[in-house]
């Protein structure tokens, strides 16, 4: 709901349609075949397409500013001997392109300064030649983050290459048909593919595992499927089961659904997803189309808002698409993005400007900082497991032009990488020592038949055909950038990310709950839950806690069922955490009962309490148990003071005061020395109870005042606050626990009514958000680490609910490396959840998410030792179980050996050699007589016997 009233910077962004003398005027495109690939692609300096010339595979070259007529001078790559399927350019270097064939040869190119195209018109010489493949090779994809890792989609295979050294490294054959597309997310850490098997993938390709997968499209048409950018979501287009193109939002922590679906229109070419993903501005092109269409996206509802749709002139088809890098627009012009349309015989360049009153300032809101072409890691470094992140730079010209930055000189291909192809190529080692130029370059036309504009500020390179040596710049110290912790949040590599959540079997589920009570205040889970039995309220005149045992799932009967009657309206309750038959309930009337349950469960109503506590002076909002002593609580009220009750003699002992409006939540540190409040005052406290009645720590709360829910987390290092903004969105805030000032990090959600209520596992430590009525369990993990909240996969089983319960630690299963348990309550059913996470080992023992734990229901002191003083804190037990070894023990495989080696004569096999084997198999074949053919035993008459007529 938000993002409707929200008020887009890029919703009036239009294509502004050139003169008909700035295209690319008479190049020869001609009909093309179909492949995975968009047919065209650019970066900062050159644009690369397929062309229909001479038979082969060539690719067509020309400087990114490049217009007019072209004709037969067209620079060409001619170097694959069949159709080129595809073509990539380095993220990191404008000249390096890689290109794959219906050959199954990769290769990649440097090219030469776009001086320097006319001169070369035939480009025959490539960098490498990556081994060749034993299937087509569909589509191709750079890693985003480290340099010279490119991957392939070969047959069933998405295979990884070093093009450094010129090898595969990794091979992930876990599709079950031909993969149609390949993306990487922002941070260079996973893939997502789409397959002919109409399933989308999450591969995390160092491990070679699936981290996640899901039905896509319900046709196995061609499909497209990208990250966006660094964030957790997926966009992908399709069929449907009705052949009728869509388009899908996924959230990659959770593929089980789609977040939405757009149905688009009835064409049959496939959708090419074209995204900037500094403004989640999409292009939706379509091959054969004559239209395309602008489409924002957003993480939150509606998802997708469509603000254009535009047809190309004299409705002529297109065949390919592409944007050029955020690097190459003229920002002084508004130009936030720029289309590239392969149309039959023409490249038409279509920047999208945004309309601003003048254009003479640059326009800052317009265009945030962007990834700039340092790669954050080596190849090396990526294989080794290192996650980084590329930095960003600003757009401002002003800034772009007084920083010089030396581009850092690429590792030489190593001696042993020779010429693979035919005879006569001329491999040359990459070099990709590079300046950014501090002011504008000219662009030399192709031929004299080509006139080129004069170039925006745009980057020049050096390339290893260059006969002098390129002077390094001084150096200069760079801007620093903005935002820069932020812009390296996507380091954090969480070990709970694609934990996944399941409901049990229904058999397991109790069902046919009536009268379920949903107004009880938002202080109150209205849901709790212990490993033997649950307590949820119910409408009705006496205050009803139903208490049903959890392990005799099955229908409720209609009416009768067993509950407790309190004889005023209910609050809060809540069990005893080391008594299972004790459970105590907040009213209306100031009391707090205490009731005892029979052990064998609940059969008839109960209305004999066994005494209650009775010392506030309005009704009581919230109970809670201490977590390490017996019977030690806490109550808050409405009169705005908390009060902690000794319930071995039902006295009160501390009050605290302090707060000056409604208390939203108060919640024990995991060592029961601390208490930590959140109130409607706007206010965030720390309270030492046994050294004084007032807060020894306060900052600044949420601003909302709907409600609020604080936890401890990470050694108690840090709270988590769940509330509201003043315009009624929720959020999720960290709080330094040593300085509460204001929240060192705050995520802003969704906006609902619903108070998000955390629930905390300290083991991984993850916590589980969610509010009544919602449809979706929200994980995130806390850490040290800036932002210091880390989504989690968001688990959305069936309908809604109303709450949920956290089970300990030791009733996980930590054979299936179940890292949570809780039970889930919807308006009719209490039904259990089971949270895993994938492991590619799960024979041993998880030890990083299972860590030591106390034993629950265990007190480690009385109540009268605690207000004397008392700190002791619980022996913790390991969960690991006998016959299970560590994964910290587990031995560690040796590397593969590799399945080409393009340098070893023994393995590597040229195309003679390969005729020679299949002629001699064949010979070998027919010579081999295991029974004598009929022919060859038939008798005949001697010669001597044949009369001569």
């Amino acid at each position: 709901m938000a993002w409707r009233f929200k008020v887009s910077k890029y919703k009036n962004a239009a294509p502004r349609y050139p003169k008909r003398e700035e295209w690319i005027n008479e190049v020869p495109v001609g009909m093309l075949m179909h492949s995975c690939g968009n047919h065209i692609a650019a970066s900062c300096q050159y644009i690369a397409f397929n062309v229909d010339t001479g038979g082969g595979g060539n690719v067509g070259i020309l400087p990114l500013e490049t217009t007019g007529r072209v004709g037969q001078s067209l620079p060409t790559l001619r170097g694959h001997g069949d159709f080129v399927t595809d073509m990539k350019f380095s993220p990191f270097h404008d000249e390096i392109l890689a290109t794959c064939s219906a050959d199954d040869i990769i290769k990649v190119w440097n090219l030469p300064e776009t001086e320097r195209l006319a001169e070369e018109i035939a480009l025959v010489s490539h960098t490498a030649h990556l081994p060749e493949q034993e299937r087509r090779i569909e589509t191709l994809a750079w890693n985003t983050v480290a340099d010279d890792i490119l991957a392939a989609a070969v047959g069933h295979s998405a295979k990884l290459f070093d093009v450094s050294v010129a090898e595969e490294i990794y091979d992930i054959s876990s599709h079950e048909d031909q993969i149609l597309s390949l993306g990487w997310h922002g941070n260079g850490s996973v893939m997502v593919t789409t397959c002919k098997d109409k399933k989308i993938r999450v591969l995390d390709p160092r491990s070679k595992t699936v981290a996640q997968e899901c039905m896509g499209h319900n046709s196995n048409k061609d499909s497209r499927a990208i990250f966006l950018g660094d964030k957790d979501f997926i966009v992908s287009t399709g069929f449907s089961l009705g052949r009728s193109r869509e388009v899908k939002l996924f959230d990659s922590r959770n593929l089980g659904n789609a977040l939405t679906t757009d149905d688009r229109d009835n064409n049959n070419g496939t959708l090419m997803p074209l995204l900037d993903e500094d403004t989640n501005m999409l292009l939706l092109v379509g091959k054969g189309d004559t239209t395309w269409s602008f489409v924002e996206v957003s993480t939150s509802e509606p998802y997708f808002t469509q603000h254009a749709l535009e047809r190309t002139e004299k409705n002529e088809q297109i065949k390919g698409a592409c944007l050029i890098p955020k690097l190459g627009v003229n920002v002084m012009e508004g130009e936030v993005d720029r289309l590239l349309l392969l149309l039959h015989n023409t490249i038409v360049p279509l920047p999208y400007i945004v309309p601003r009153r003048q254009y003479k300032d640059f326009h800052a809101d317009l265009f945030p900082d962007t990834k700039c072409e340092e790669p954050a890691l080596t190849s090396d470094q990526w294989c080794s497991g290192q996650n980084a992140q590329v930095a960003k730079t600003s757009l401002d010209p002003i800034k772009r032009g007084t920083v010089k930055i030396l581009r850092r000189p690429d590792k030489e291909l190593r001696s042993k990488l020779k010429p693979q192809g035919k005879s006569g190529d001329d491999c040359t080692p990459i070099q990709k020592t590079k300046v950014v130029a501090s002011s504008p370059t000219k662009t030399s036309s192709v031929t004299t038949s080509i006139a080129s504009k004069p170039t925006k500020p745009a980057h020049t390179s050096k390339s290893a055909h260059t006969s002098k040596p390129v002077d390094p710049p001084e150096p200069v110290k760079p801007a620093e950038p903005s935002k820069a912790a932020k812009s390296f949040a996507a380091l954090h590599q969480s070990k709970c990310k694609y934990m996944k959540g399941v409901s049990e079997h229904a058999s397991k589920h109790i069902v046919n709950i009536r009268r379920l009570c949903r107004t009880l205040p938002g202080q109150s889970d209205l849901f709790v839950a212990n490993t033997k039995r649950c307590a949820i309220p119910l409408e009705g005149s006496g205050g009803l806690v139903a208490i049903l045992e959890l392990d005799k799932p099955g229908r409720l009967p209609d009416t009768g069922v067993p509950v407790i009657q309190n004889g005023s309206k209910v609050n809060d309750f809540v069990f005893d955490p080391f008594d299972d038959t004790r459970i105590l309930v907040g009213c209306d009337n100031a009391r707090i009962f205490i009731w005892t349950l029979p052990a064998d469960g609940l059969t008839e109503t109960l209305t004999e309490y066994d005494s209650y506590l009775m010392s506030h002076t309005e009704k009581v909002y919230f109970v809670r148990f201490h977590p390490l002593a017996k019977d030690v609580i806490m109550t808050g009220s409405y009169d705005m003071k908390i009060k902690l009750w000794d319930l071995s003699d039902n006295t009160e002992e501390i009050e605290l005061t302090g707060h000056q409006d409604e208390i939203f939540c108060a919640e024990w540190s995991p060592d029961g020395k601390l208490i930590a409040t959140v109130c409607k005052d706007g206010k965030v406290r720390i309270y030492d109870p046994r050294t004084s009645p007032e807060p020894i720590k306060e900052g600044t709360g949420p601003e909302g005042s709907r409600g609020a829910r604080v936890i401890w987390a990470v050694n108690m290092k840090y709270l988590v606050v769940s509330g509201f903004e003043k315009n009624s969105a929720r959020l999720i805030s960290v709080y330094d626990a040593n300085n509460l000032g204001k929240p060192i990090h705050t995520e802003i959600l969704d906006i609902n009514p619903a108070i998000l209520i955390p629930h905390y596992d300290e083991g991984t430590s993850t916590v589980f958000l969610t509010g009544r009525g919602d449809g979706a369990i929200l994980g995130y993990e806390v850490s040290d680490e800036f932002p210091h909240l880390f989504a989690l996969a968001t688990t959305k089983p069936e309908g809604v609910h109303q709450g949920i319960a956290l089970m300990p630690k030791t009733t996980c299963d930590v054979r299936k490396v179940e890292i949570a348990r809780l039970w889930r309550l919807t308006q009719t059913t209490v039904e259990p959840m089971s949270f895993t996470v994938p492991r590619v080992k799960p024979e041993y023992f998880q030890d990083d998410l299972f860590p030591d734990v106390a034993p629950p229901g265990k007190p480690t002191m009385t109540s009268q030792e605690w207000f004397r003083g008392g700190n002791k804190q619980p022996a913790k037990i390991s969960l690991r179980p006998a016959d299970m070894k560590p994964l910290s023990e587990a031995p560690v495989e040796a590397p593969k050996a590799k399945k080409y080696d393009s340098y070893n004569p023994e393995t590597y096999k040229t195309d003679d050699m390969k005729k020679e084997e299949l002629i001699s198999a064949m010979t070998n074949k027919l010579d081999t007589k295991e029974e004598p053919l009929p022919q060859d035993e038939a008798e005949g008459v001697d010669s001597d016997e044949w009369d001569e007529y």
